[in-house]
């Protein structure tokens, strides 16, 4: 597949007054402007919340309807219900609406759905459950707008209904006494597209100022944080200056919930960009209503008891790691029926009886990426007639239009272009494929092209610490205000270390001799090195144990090429032997490579594989993990001289090795909470990950740990083991041996090894 590249206005010179907007910067003015934000005043209030007006409360239609019918039943003493959902936003609108009317009345109850048993939106049964509790007074969040007969079933039984959903409104209204959706205020209006919690969140904010307590609206901000991230709204107008308001909020929170969802989650006070809502906590809310339920969550953040919160956010953070094996396993079961037989197919449609209805979705979603083709998944609910499927694409074909043309064979479907859901009998299955199969290759043809936007072409000299500052600066980026993706010409790879994942952890290097850290997810099988390209990226760090660096993300490499020349120009001095002291004297201002156990580092922070900087001159303390991780560090460091010291010898016998290995899984048990990387036990014992992963399935066989790997945010959960040796100990020993002999034997070959010879490995 051909790769094009466009840069977005190229040719287009900048108007001064948005340059001047922007601060006088002309880069944040393009960026601007490629996402069509070109009136100067925009710009301005997008940049500085002192120039943009917020919304008020009363500004949405039937606002003060809704907060008289409220008052009132709370001065009755009615019994009122908040009807929510099961995603993110459902969640987040549930938790608000409840924890603000809990300030004024001790009677308010919830319900949350059951996907499986409810699906989405209203269900009449649990209206007719809320009545026989005495509930005079729904209010729903993120749901209701298309509830006609569920939201009469409750008017019939003498229960008042207040719609709050941010959904597209239907022709005809359901009959609720109040409707509070944004998309009643005018086209164009700057809170038409917030999320169903902002609307929840403003209905709190008119409560709190009927009831004269405007200071503590605040509160809510980390669930409408949480809510406008992960139900990927347009980051425009209100969306942003909400969340804008709303990040700092949630990295700081006092909410017993979040801070120990976040400690399940092991990222603690890493948390610091939208990625790591949209990646981390997200999925893991999400998790509890695809795989239990949604009470969960809401239970968690609206709790005060530190020890309940613990124990719901292991149970979420657990239901996490059960629905990514079950969606890995989902995916490797679709990608071998595209292999054998589907992918020729304009469109994957694949079915699998036993797949989990919760999360088909997002695994449809990872086959359309790795395919670039429409994909319908599709599995039989536990009727055994009913098949329902989940279905996702790409920007050039709109699924939702293909299901329609097939939509007689089907019971239910809906959606939009990029993301569907239906549901057929069983019986219709091999003819709704055939019919869809037959209809998208009769309309579209996937193109041998595919075309990536770029903000603007740059030198990888104009990338440094200044310029990551000011591209976080114009946050947040989602839908609508996407993260800037650069463009640089002939880049060579100078060294590329690949991952048993194929991450290629790279350093490129530009017509100018500039070097710079990257890394590619999930490239090629064959390294990199040597070879040529011209790249797509965004900018951002790389994070490893509170150190941080700049580093490239790329996207797309396009070959070109080869551009012959020396990497390394410097030399090589031989202190190998010598007291790493009196090393340290002779070169006090060089960086020192170190990788190890921390008690036998020779200086208090040494440099390590993520964390190279340039400088004059290197240290190597300890041998490299391999002649790549040599290559890489000096590359990086770009020193005049490189000093051989090898005085910190890592142990690769296989007791000693196995010995070290366990006094650091036992100190991350006791210490760390039992949570690690495979990339910080390689570094803390100098060996490629693969090392790790062998020798952690050999203790594993041994009885002595157990542990988990999250594939997704390559955390390692560590812990005891049950003390019984497993069948493949033999087998898994026999492989660690001989890793470490390897291992042993390069590190002979580099200790002996001539300095003037070590050049030869930059040429």
């Amino acid at each position: 597949m051909q790769i094009k590249v466009n840069v977005l206005n190229q040719n287009i010179n900048m108007p001064s007054e948005l340059i001047n907007a922007a601060g006088g910067d002309e880069l944040i003015a393009r960026i601007f402007y490629n996402r069509g934000y070109t009136e100067a005043e925009l710009v301005r209030q997008m940049l500085d919340d002192r120039f943009y007006k917020p919304t008020e409360t009363d500004e949405f239609p039937n606002m003060d309807i809704a907060v008289k019918r409220i008052a009132g039943a709370i001065q009755k003493g009615e019994k009122i219900a908040v009807y929510g959902d099961y995603d993110v936003d459902g969640v987040t609108s549930t938790v608000c609406l409840v924890q603000c009317l809990r300030k004024f009345t001790s009677k308010v109850v919830y319900h949350v759905p059951d996907r499986f048993t409810e699906g989405y939106g209203m269900n009449e049964e649990v209206v007719r459950s809320l009545a026989q509790i005495g509930t005079r007074l729904i209010i729903t969040c993120d749901c209701g707008i298309s509830n006609h007969s569920e939201i009469s079933a409750a008017k019939s039984l003498g229960i008042d209904v207040i719609v709050t959903d941010h959904h597209r409104i239907p022709d005809n209204l359901p009959p609720a006494d109040v409707v509070l959706n944004p998309r009643l205020l005018p086209e164009g209006h700057r809170a038409r597209n917030i999320s169903g919690c902002a609307m929840a969140y403003f209905l709190c904010l008119a409560l709190h100022k009927h009831f004269g307590c405007d200071k503590n609206s605040e509160e809510y901000l980390d669930m409408l944080a949480l809510s406008i991230v992960a139900d990927v709204v347009s980051l425009s107008g209100e969306n942003r200056y909400l969340l804008k308001k709303a990040m700092p909020v949630l990295f700081n929170t006092g909410r017993t919930g979040l801070k120990a969802l976040f400690a399940a989650a092991g990222k603690g006070s890493k948390l610091e960009t939208e990625e790591d809502i949209a990646f981390q906590l997200a999925p893991r809310i999400n998790a509890a209503g695809r795989m239990d339920t949604a009470r969960l969550p809401v239970e968690l953040f609206l709790t005060s008891d530190a020890r309940k919160a613990e124990e719901l956010a292991s149970r979420i953070d657990t239901l996490n790691k059960e629905r990514k094996k079950i969606q890995q396993e989902i995916i490797d079961q679709a990608l071998e029926m595209v292999e054998n037989g589907k992918k020729s197919r304009t469109i994957l449609v694949l079915y699998g009886d036993r797949w989990h209805h919760g999360i088909i979705g997002i695994a449809a979603g990872k086959i359309c990426e790795t395919y670039r083709k429409p994909v319908i998944l599709l599995t039989l609910k536990e009727d055994g007639r009913t098949v329902v499927g989940s279905a996702r694409s790409i920007e050039e074909i709109d699924i939702y239009e293909l299901i329609k043309e097939c939509g007689s064979r089907l019971l239910k479907f809906g959606g939009h272009s990029a993301a569907a859901g239906l549901s057929l009998d069983k019986s219709e299955l091999a003819a709704f494929t055939r019919e869809i199969e037959k209809l998208a290759e009769s309309k579209y043809q996937i193109k041998d092209t595919v075309a990536e936007n770029a903000d603007m072409e740059l030198k990888l000299r104009a990338i440094d610490d200044e310029m990551y500052e000011k591209l976080r600066g114009i946050g947040p980026f989602g839908e609508g205000f996407e993260q800037p993706v650069f463009y640089t010409r002939r880049v060579s790879v100078v060294s590329d270390r690949k991952t048993d994942s194929n991450h290629h952890i790279m350093v490129l290097e530009d017509e100018d001799r500039t070097r710079v850290q990257a890394v590619k997810w999930f490239g090629e099988d064959s390294s990199l090195e040597g070879k040529s390209f011209d790249i797509t990226y965004t900018v951002g760090r790389s994070n490893y144990k509170g150190s941080s660096s700049l580093q490239l993300t790329v996207g797309n490499m396009i070959g070109v090429q080869s551009r012959p020349g020396k990497v390394f120009e410097g030399r090589f001095e031989d202190r190998r032997g010598i007291d790493i002291k009196c090393v340290l004297k002779e070169f006090a201002d060089a960086a020192v490579f170190y990788e190890g156990l921390s008690s036998l580092s020779p200086v208090h922070a040494p440099a390590t594989r993520y964390d190279l900087r340039k400088a004059g001159s290197i240290i190597f303390a300890s041998t490299p993990a391999n002649t790549q991780l040599l290559k890489e560090a000096v590359l990086l460091t770009d020193p005049e001289i490189v000093i051989l010291n090898f005085s910190v010898i890592p142990d690769y016998t296989f007791k000693g090795f196995i010995l070290n290995l366990m006094g650091v899984l036992k100190h991350i048990m006791a210490k760390e909470e039992g949570r690690t990387s495979i990339e910080t036990l390689a570094v803390r014992l100098c060996v490629e990950e693969s090392i790790i992963k062998a020798a952690l399935k050999y203790i594993r066989a041994a009885g002595k740990i157990d542990y988990f790997q999250d594939s997704d945010d390559n955390m390692l959960f560590i812990n005891t083991g049950n003390g019984s040796m497993g069948k493949s100990i033999h087998a898994a020993e026999k492989n660690i041996r001989n890793a470490l002999a390897e291992k042993h034997a390069y590190q002979q070959f580099i200790l002996k090894l001539e300095a003037r010879r070590f050049i030869e490995y930059f040429k």
